[in-house]
């Protein structure tokens, strides 16, 4: 998508650069900010608009971010995502168009999986080193539990639109 031109190039630069932003923000803070949706959404409405002429690109651009809320809002409302995870997807697909979107989801839910399978792992081994009789003291003020671990989904939706976008046979 992004090796056709040096413009392309240095657009997929910029959203390579957007995916890292949200992936540091995503695991530091556990929330990608409004700025960088916005910044997200812009320039991929940019980019359609440059790579695909104003009608077709601003269609694709529309289309990419109607099946980004569509495939991931739902998520939101049960409580199983923020909504910053969603924005973010949404906002990505602009760049990617609606197959696009659908190949970064897919990739995103197999990433999400092996993501969620690692953090099982780490609260396992937590709750193990939660019996020992060295505990923090954030562990005694909540009673001895180990902290909550909360995963990170925009990791997992940043590589999943980074492999989409990058990667030729996907799309």
């Amino acid at each position: 998508m992004f090796v056709h031109s040096w413009a392309a190039a240095g657009f997929g630069g910029a959203f390579t650069l957007l995916l890292v932003w949200a992936i540091a923000s995503d695991v530091r803070h556990r929330r990608i900010p409004n700025t960088l949706v916005l910044a997200t959404i812009s320039l991929g409405v940019v980019f359609a608009v440059m790579s695909l002429g104003a009608a077709r690109g601003g269609v694709a651009a529309v289309e990419g971010l109607g099946v980004g809320l569509a495939l991931w809002l739902p998520w939101w409302w049960f409580g199983m995502m923020g909504a910053g995870d969603v924005k973010f997807f949404a906002a990505a697909a602009v760049w990617l168009g609606p197959r696009g979107a659908l190949s970064a989801a897919l990739l995103t839910a197999l990433l999400g999986g092996v993501l969620a399978i690692g953090w099982l792992v780490v609260r396992k081994r937590l709750r193990k080193n939660a019996g020992s009789t060295n505990t923090t003291a954030a562990e005694e003020r909540a009673g001895g539990q180990p902290p909550a671990v909360t995963l990170p989904y925009g990791v997992a939706m940043a590589l999943g639109l980074g492999v989409a976008a990058w990667v030729p046979l996907i799309r």
